[in-house]
C-alpha cells in the first residue's frame, strides 16, 4: 500500500484506492459502534432518541471518522485535545471518562453528557482512540433529569466526575462507578448506558486491531490524516466560493425562566475571508445565573458553535467527508463571560436551548453571504421533556425522557419546510408513544401536526406539533428544558412571514391554564399537557404561492380555509379551488412594494428593538463588562429597568449619550454596592 504525501499540501498521504478503501473502514467501524450503543442501551433517550456520539480520534484528539447513520450530529468539533494529556501515560484497557465542563475544557457542555475514551496501541505503540459520549437520563442534582432552566449554578446539576480512569487493565473500577451510580436517580439504567459505551469502545479496539493486523500502523495514521485533510479541503473549497466580507445577525433567547426575565442577545458577525471563516460572537450578552451557558472556553470550531456551518456544508455537499476537517479553517471569537464562554461556576444544563439558537444566528449570517441557498429558520426549539413518576406497584419512582418537543423547518427556495421536524434539531429521534406508555404512567392523548402554524410563504414553512399527555397517578414531576420560541418568531425571509408561536397549557379537571415555559412543573392523576410547538418561516410573498398547493395544504389539514382566503388569497369550496375567485381576490389586494426585506422578524421582536437597539444593547454590554461577573447580571438588570423607564425621546440618543449616562450609574451602583459592604457587622 504506497504510502505518499506525509504533509498536508493539498495531496494524500495513500494512494485514491487505499484512501478510499481505508475512508470505508473507518466510517463502518464508527457506525458499528452506533449500532452496538443503539442496542444495547437501556435509557430511551439511548435507545429510541438516540443521544450519543461514537468516534475515532487521532492521537491528539481530532475526530477522523464518526457516525452519520445512528446518533446525534454535533460530533464535529469534539474537543478531547482538552482531556487526552490529563490520562498520560495511557496503558492498554484504559478507559476513562468525565461529566465535567469545566475540568474538560469545554469538552462536556452540561453534566448528563458522560464522555469516555479508549486508547488502542498496536505493538506498544498510541494509534488511535475510541471514544464516545451519551446523555444520562440522570445524574442527580435539584430536579428530576438533572437539568432544570433555573439552576444558578452547575452545583445543583448533579454529580461531577473530573477526567478519571474508570477502567484499569480492562476492569471496570466498580469503586469509581459507584460513586457516580450513587447519585442518580435511576442507577440500574444509567448503569446499562454506561456499559454499552464501554461495550463499543471495546469493539472499536477489537475492530481497529483487525484493521491494524492488515494494513498496519503507518497505513492507520496516513488514512486518518487524509481524510481530515480531504474534508478540510471540501470545506475551504466551499467558503472559497462564497463573497468576502463581513455579515452580521442577531438573534434572542426569551429569558421567561431567568432572573429579570429580559431576552438575551447573542450577536454574530461572520467573516468571510478567501477560504476562511470566523465567527466573532463579540457583543454578545453576558452569562446568566440560570442553565442557558454553554461551556465553549472560546475553542476554535466548538462543536455547539458550529452546527449550522456543518448543516451549510453538508447542504452544498452531501457528501463531504463527516470529520472534524471540515471546521478546521473556522475561527471562533467569544469574548468570556458571555452567555457562550461563562466564567467557572456557570450552570450549563439547558445549553440546547441556547446551542440551537446559535445554529439560527449562523444561518442568519450566512443567508446574507448566500442568500438563494440557505432557508428561513425553523422552529428553533429541541425542547426535552422528562416525567418522574410513582410506581404504585413498587413503591418507587420511575423516570424517563418523555418526547423531544420540536417543530417544522424553514421553507427553502422552491421547496416548502418539513412538517414537525426541524433541520437543526432534527438528530433527536421520536419517541413511540408505545415505548412511552411502558417506561412511565402516562397516555399519549395526541401526537400530530398543528394546521397554520408554518410560516405564509410562496414556499411554506413546516408546521408545528400538537402534543398531549395524560398522566395516571399523583405527584408526578415534569421539567421540559428548552422550551422557546413562545414570544420571538421564527423569522421568514424574503418576503415570507414568519411563523407562528408555540405554547403550554396544563388541564385539569376540565380547566385550560395556560402554563408558559416549565422549570418544574408538578402534575396530577388526570391532568394533561397540551404542548403546541413553533412552525419554520417561509420564503417569498404567500401570494405568490401556487394556489394548487395551497389547495393541498387545505386538504391535508396543514392550512385553514380561513388562512387559504386571508394570507395566501387562495379560495376554496368543499375542497375545491375557486380559481375565479381566487383571481379577483388577489388582483384585489395585488400590492407591488419592490423587494421585500431580507427577513421577517415578527410584532414582538420588531416592537422590542424599536426601544432596545443594537446601539443600546452594544453599549449596556460594554458598560457592566468593567463589573465584577458576580454581580455582573445585578448591575445589567438595573441598568435595563432605568432605560426602560425613560421616555420615548430617549430612543434617538447618540451612541456617546448613551455611554454617558449608562457610565454613570454603573459608578452608583458599584458605588450603592461597596457601602454596603463596609457595613459594620
Amino acid at each position: 500500500m504506497a504510502i505518499v504525501s506525509t504533509r498536508h499540501t493539498g495531496s494524500r498521504r495513500l494512494d485514491p484506492v487505499t484512501f478510499e478503501v481505508m475512508h470505508g473502514q473507518l466510517q463502518g467501524i464508527v457506525e458499528e459502534m452506533g449500532e452496538l450503543v443503539m442496542r444495547c442501551g437501556h435509557t430511551v433517550f439511548v435507545k429510541e432518541t438516540q443521544d450519543f456520539v461514537v468516534a475515532l480520534l487521532t492521537p491528539d484528539g481530532e475526530v477522523a471518522a464518526c457516525s452519520k447513520r445512528v446518533g446525534i450530529w454535533i460530533a464535529i468539533g469534539l474537543g478531547f485535545d482538552s482531556v487526552l494529556a490529563q490520562g498520560e501515560p495511557y496503558r492498554p484497557g484504559d478507559v476513562w471518562f468525565t461529566n465535567d465542563p469545566e475540568r474538560s475544557g469545554g469538552l462536556v457542555t452540561h453534566t448528563p453528557d458522560t464522555f469516555s475514551w479508549r486508547p488502542i496501541f498496536h505493538d506498544g505503540e498510541l494509534v488511535c482512540f475510541a471514544a464516545a459520549f451519551l446523555h444520562c437520563t440522570d445524574v442527580g442534582g435539584m430536579a428530576p433529569g438533572s437539568v432544570t432552566p433555573s439552576a444558578s449554578d452547575q452545583y445543583q446539576e448533579g454529580v461531577i466526575m473530573p477526567p478519571t480512569r474508570l477502567v484499569r487493565d480492562g476492569q471496570v473500577r466498580d469503586e469509581i462507578l459507584d460513586i457516580y451510580l450513587r447519585n442518580s436517580r435511576i442507577p440500574a439504567k444509567n448503569r446499562g448506558d454506561i456499559l454499552a459505551m464501554l461495550g463499543t469502545l471495546d469493539r472499536a479496539e477489537s475492530r481497529v486491531r483487525q484493521l491494524l493486523d492488515r494494513v498496519g500502523a503507518q497505513t492507520l495514521r496516513a488514512a486518518m490524516n487524509d481524510v481530515l485533510d480531504f474534508a478540510e479541503d471540501e470545506a475551504r473549497g466551499i467558503v472559497s466560493a462564497m463573497p468576502d466580507g463581513d455579515y452580521t445577525f442577531w438573534d434572542y433567547l426569551e429569558g421567561d425562566l431567568i432572573p429579570g426575565g429580559r431576552p438575551v442577545r447573542i450577536r454574530l458577525t461572520m467573516r468571510i475571508d478567501g477560504d476562511g471563516m470566523v465567527l466573532d460572537f463579540t457583543g454578545t450578552d453576558p452569562q446568566v445565573a440560570a442553565a442557558y451557558n454553554i461551556a465553549t472556553y472560546g475553542r476554535d470550531g466548538h462543536y455547539l458553535l458550529v452546527l449550522g456551518v456543518v448543516n451549510y456544508l453538508r447542504t452544498k455537499k452531501p457528501d463531504i467527508a463527516y470529520n472534524s476537517g471540515m471546521i478546521r479553517n473556522v475561527e471562533v471569537r467569544v469574548p468570556r463571560g458571555t452567555v457562550i464562554n461563562p466564567r467557572p461556576g456557570a450552570a450549563f444544563g439547558a445549553r440546547q436551548a441556547t446551542f440551537f439558537r446559535v445554529a439560527d444566528i449562523v444561518l442568519g449570517a450566512l443567508a446574507l453571504a448566500d442568500p438563494d441557498a440557505v432557508p428561513a429558520v425553523g422552529c428553533g426549539q429541541g425542547s426535552i421533556m422528562l416525567a418522574s413518576a410513582p410506581d404504585l406497584e413498587t413503591g418507587t419512582r420511575v423516570m424517563s425522557i418523555a418526547q423531544p418537543l420540536v417543530g417544522g423547518s424553514g421553507a427553502r427556495h422552491g421547496v416548502d419546510g418539513t412538517e414537525g421536524v426541524d433541520f437543526t434539531t432534527g438528530f433527536y429521534r421520536n419517541i413511540p408513544a408505545e415505548v412511552l406508555e411502558t417506561e412511565i404512567p402516562v397516555l399519549v392523548e395526541r401526537y400530530g401536526l398543528r394546521p397554520d402554524s408554518g410560516g405564509a410563504g410562496a414556499t411554506r414553512g413546516g408546521v408545528g406539533l400538537r402534543y398531549s399527555l395524560r398522566f395516571t397517578t399523583p405527584q408526578t414531576y415534569v421539567t421540559a428544558r428548552g422550551l422557546e420560541r413562545f414570544t420571538f418568531q421564527p423569522w421568514g425571509r424574503a418576503g415570507g412571514l414568519p411563523a407562528a408561536t408555540g405554547s403550554c397549557r396544563v388541564e385539569h379537571d376540565g380547566t385550560m391554564t395556560d402554563v408558559g415555559k416549565i422549570d418544574v412543573l408538578e402534575v396530577g392523576a388526570g391532568d394533561v399537557i397540551h404542548f403546541e410547538t413553533a412552525g419554520g418561516g417561509g420564503i417569498g410573498d404567500p401570494r405568490r404561492r401556487d394556489p394548487r398547493l395551497v389547495l393541498r395544504d387545505v386538504t391535508d389539514g396543514l392550512v385553514s380555509v380561513e388562512a387559504a382566503r386571508d394570507v395566501y388569497g387562495v379560495v376554496t369550496a368543499d375542497w375545491r379551488l375557486d380559481e375565479a375567485a381566487t383571481a379577483a381576490l388577489r388582483d384585489e389586494h395585488r400590492v407591488d412594494a419592490g423587494s421585500p426585506p431580507p427577513f421577517a422578524f415578527g410584532r414582538h421582536r420588531e416592537q422590542f428593538e424599536r426601544r432596545w437597539t443594537d446601539d443600546w444593547q452594544l453599549a449596556v454590554n460594554a458598560a457592566v463588562e468593567p463589573v465584577p461577573h458576580v454581580v455582573r447580571g445585578y448591575v445589567r438588570d438595573r441598568l435595563m429597568d432605568d432605560r426602560d423607564a425613560l421616555p420615548a425621546d430617549s430612543d434617538d440618543w447618540s451612541r456617546p449619550r448613551i455611554d454617558d449616562w449608562l457610565g454613570t450609574r454603573v459608578s452608583r451602583l458599584l458605588d450603592t454596592m461597596r457601602s454596603y459592604s463596609q457595613v459594620p457587622r
